[in-house]
């Protein structure tokens, strides 16, 4: 009986399948799983694939054409589909798949047991059956090529992979530099993609255009020592990350020196050999400063890594903002309920944040976003050397509403003696429209007013929201505008940031066809799906460069901001109050003269667009034609044309200061009042006001779709 039991066991017949039924059932799961990772979902596509050609269980073939059906489908629906957050639609439809499909079978198996048979199912099987082996495999080819189909339609870009020749020339410098003091020439090169081109070989020549500082005519031969012609040094193949190439050549970037010895507004003009176009750096004021002059700095103070639901490590962030998109301060702001998942992950932000910060040269300030459904986002950053990380800011489990928001701030800025801003954002989605009820002007002092996820400066319907935003309400909403919260008499001041989700802080490329899912930084995350927009900037006024310095220009609001990557100067006064500080001008009376004046000098750079690159045309010029919006009271007052470059204008204001509110917007439900119907917190709809004081600000939009703001600006009598 042993001999014969020995023979059974080593018998080559032996069926080994069992062993393979728990590693399959994992392999599946774990394709399931892959639904949720954005581009990387190719993985359950192919163990579905993989499964259904090749496992011989026809109860399991099925199970992995319907895994690859699964991915192909939702993949292509989210990339069109734009009503929910893609991230949101993923899970909806993950969840439904498997609940349909668990029913699905359970039915199949209850009809089997039952022995109750659909004829014409049966008969269709029967006949497969009797196929050839070479039809059953044509059949198994086409059904898996249609998943595959799919995916790729909406998944593989070869333009993205493989074009990274030149399109075009950024050319970035200082905003302010003063007589004689050298200073540097960015020149990037770019692709169709805004992306730096390895592959460029082309010569640039330099040379500039200059205005008198108080008349703005021309200045015909400034004196300027700029650098000579330079031919770069590229590759011999393309790459999306060529600012990762490290070899000596030049890789699409190269920075100069230069100095200028007359005073004025210039711009450093570069022409380029390959494009045959010349192309204009952002202003540059030149004269001698002193010491008590403030600088105006640029930066980004909204964006994420894949420490949360962005791309890319901290490290590389980075140095992507100081080196590449030329940012002088920047704030790295990962979701707190993501990273509350993995805790240590907020000590890497802090190391990586301080590493990065460089006095005088480069500033980084620790930051963390608040994430909450009901009331709105806010972007928390701070001005000393650590970052909140207990309590944790998740607004699920540990910090559920505002006022607990406000109490981990009170407790965290005492205990350290720092300082903190809590800056509101996307304001008009619907999936996180902001309550401004619960604002607390401790900490909110300034507001992202453009981002990638669009404008929402006014309701994205609103006759004078031009470029709109996503994710808007299904019926026109009232109350979480920016200037609706101005006119409920809330005190903050416009600012921009990028809200970036694809590595790439300062310069983001998701409103081009680079958001695609093999665009390196890799991601796991939808979110670069859903951001058409290209990401804006702040410029802040500051006395140094240090954490200290430009944080205390941003909570005094001495900021104006622009809605791209580039860098106009621009100053809004009003009797000579400027933006900040306050940004109130007492009249003598009701009626008293209000001399609004602008200043302006644009930025001659390419323009990025809604789900369109920055590009040019042979014999591109800029396009200098504007308008200058003054919006008063949240109505547009005037608007005033330009088509120069640089201009200094002013108008008069003697209507009567009556100040504005919102009383008459608000809604009842319940016998009590709200901004709208999607708050939960009543209020008393005569507070909501201006208290008699007029606000205006400064809205440039010009023709080729840049937009700049500044302010407001209050006035009372």
């Amino acid at each position: 009986m042993n001999m014969h039991n020995n023979k059974k066991l080593l018998s080559p017949e032996r069926d080994w399948s069992h062993l393979w039924r728990i590693p399959r059932l994992i392999v599946y799961i774990f394709g399931i799983i892959t639904l949720f990772w954005y581009f990387w979902c190719v993985i359950g596509l192919v163990i579905g694939i993989l499964y259904f050609i090749f496992l011989k269980d026809n109860a399991w073939k099925r199970n992995g054409i319907i895994l690859a059906s699964a991915i192909g489908f939702i993949t292509f629906f989210v990339h069109f589909y734009k009503g929910l957050a893609p991230l949101t639609t993923v899970i909806y439809f993950s969840v439904s798949f498997i609940i349909s499909y668990s029913v699905l079978l359970l039915t199949l198996e209850i009809l089997k047991r039952k022995k109750i048979t659909i004829k014409k199912i049966a008969q269709w099987y029967q006949n497969y059956q009797k196929l050839s082996n070479k039809k059953h495999k044509a059949i198994e080819l086409i059904i898996a090529i249609i998943p595959i189909t799919f995916w790729t339609s909406v998944s593989i870009d070869l333009g993205v992979m493989f074009d990274n020749n030149p399109k075009l020339l950024w050319v970035n410098t200082p905003t302010m530099v003063k007589i004689d003091e050298s200073f540097e020439i960015t020149v990037e090169v770019w692709d169709p993609f805004e992306r730096l081109s390895a592959v460029y070989n082309g010569k640039v020549e330099f040379s500039i255009k200059s205005y008198n500082l108080t008349s703005y005519n021309q200045i015909l031969n400034p004196e300027v020592d700029l650098p000579e012609p330079y031919t770069f040094k590229g590759q011999l193949l393309g790459s999306d990350l060529a600012y990762e190439i490290r070899d000596g050549k030049d890789n699409g970037i190269h920075v100069f020196k230069a100095s200028i010895t007359t005073p004025g507004i210039h711009y450093i003009l570069v022409n380029d050999s390959k494009t045959e176009n010349t192309y204009y750096s952002n202003p540059i004021i030149v004269k001698n400063f002193t010491l008590s002059d403030s600088s105006i700095v640029w930066g980004d103070i909204h964006t994420h890594s894949q420490l949360s639901d962005g791309t890319g490590t901290p490290e590389k962030s980075f140095y992507f903002a100081r080196h590449i998109a030329c940012l002088d301060f920047y704030a790295l702001t990962d979701h707190a309920e993501i990273m509350m998942f993995s805790p240590w992950s907020l000590d890497y932000l802090e190391s990586s944040t301080d590493d990065a910060y460089k006095p005088d040269e480069f500033v980084t300030f620790h930051g963390i976003e608040w994430t909450c459904v009901r009331t709105g986002h806010y972007v928390c950053i701070f001005s000393g050397n650590k970052l909140l990380k207990s309590p944790i800011l998740d607004s699920y489990f540990t910090v559920r509403s505002p006022k607990a928001l406000w109490k981990a701030l009170d407790d965290f800025t005492t205990k350290y003696g720092v300082r903190a801003l809590a800056l509101p954002h996307h304001t008009t989605k619907k999936s996180y429209m902001q309550d401004w009820t619960y604002t607390n002007p401790k900490y909110v002092k300034i507001v992202e007013v453009s981002s990638v996820h669009g404008e929402s400066l006014f309701e994205p319907r609103h006759p004078l929201s031009y470029v709109g935003a996503i994710d808007v309400p299904p019926k026109y909403t009232n109350g979480s505008s920016v200037v609706d919260a101005f006119t409920m008499g809330y005190r903050m001041t416009m600012y921009v940031s990028s809200d970036e989700h694809d590595g790439h802080p300062g310069h983001s490329l998701s409103h081009t066809r680079a958001y695609i899912g093999h665009q390196r930084p890799f991601s796991l995350w939808h979110t670069r799906n859903e951001h058409p927009y290209p990401g804006g900037l702040t410029a802040a006024y500051v006395n140094n460069l240090t954490r200290e310095g430009v944080f205390t220009g941003l909570e005094n609001q001495r900021i104006y901001a622009n809605s791209d990557h580039g860098r106009p100067i621009l100053i809004f006064q009003i009797n000579g109050t400027c933006v900040g500080d306050g940004s109130t001008f007492i009249a003598n009376n009701q009626t008293g003269h209000r001399e609004i004046n602008v200043f302006l000098a644009q930025d001659g750079a390419p323009v990025a667009l809604k789900s369109k690159a920055a590009s040019v045309t042979p014999n591109w010029v800029p396009n200098w034609n504007a308008n200058i919006e003054i919006i008063k009271n949240g109505k547009l007052w005037q608007t005033l044309e330009i088509i120069t470059p640089i201009i200094n204008i002013s108008v008069i204001d003697t209507e009567p200061i009556t100040g504005t509110s919102y009383e008459n917007s608000c809604i009842k439900k319940g016998g009590k009042y709200y901004i709208n119907q999607y708050s939960d917190n009543p209020i008393t709809p005569s507070d909501l006001n201006t208290k008699g004081y007029d606000y205006y600000l400064i809205r440039i939009v010009g023709e080729n779709g840049r937009m700049s703001y500044a302010g407001p600006i209050w006035v009372e009598y």
